[in-house]
């Protein structure tokens, strides 16, 4: 290697793929990565199917069906969810439930799912994008934990991730339990009879 080579701004190809990698393992980190891969491989197997033709010698095997329409249409809409998992990863609800049901569907319309094996791993993309969620920032985890168990005041803060209890059930205002109306506003919360 050449020092020309070493003083070069973008550094030696090793540096490079280095500096490649930790930004693409970033952006994947940020979006349901292997959701898309699952939908696109899913839309890929139910694209597939009704337009091979195989080959063995003089016998050609062809699954060239009504399902063709099906599975273009099935397949490309897969297709986009799939992109939309990487592009748009805050659609990933919206896109993960149509991938769900144009799974399912392609059991029946796209010749039994391509073999369930293009329903299969359609069902796994859509899972894997449906349970995803963003992950919080380094940077914000880190200022969390070095607040500390107190606030400036003294006072424990609240935490968001905690649940609350849901309030108990309320009786609906207007009725009593006889169904008799009571005066505007009122609600019977002893549960005896008036």
């Amino acid at each position: 290697m050449s020092k020309a080579s070493k003083n070069r701004p973008g550094g030696s190809s090793r540096q490079r793929l280095a500096r490649g990698r930790v930004v693409f393992r970033e952006w994947r980190r940020t979006r349901p990565f292997w959701a898309g891969v699952f939908t696109l491989i899913a839309a890929l197997l139910l694209l597939y199917p009704p337009y091979a033709s195989l080959k063995f010698g003089d016998i050609e095997v062809s699954l060239r069906t009504t399902a063709g329409i099906t599975a273009l249409v099935i397949g490309m809409v897969l297709i986009a969810c799939g992109l939309s998992f990487w592009l748009r990863p805050e659609l990933r609800m919206p896109a993960g439930i149509v991938t769900l049901v144009l799974s399912v569907v392609a059991v029946v319309t796209v010749n039994l799912g391509s073999l369930l094996l293009g329903t299969t791993t359609g069902l796994i993309g859509a899972a894997l994008a449906i349970a995803w969620s963003p992950r919080r920032g380094s940077d914000e985890r880190d200022s969390a934990d070095s607040a500390g168990a107190q606030g400036p005041s003294g006072t424990v803060p609240a935490r968001d991730d905690v649940s609350k209890p849901s309030p108990g059930p309320r009786e609906r205002a207007g009725t009593d339990g006889d169904g008799t109306a009571s005066p505007a506003g009122a609600a019977r919360v002893d549960g005896g009879e008036s």
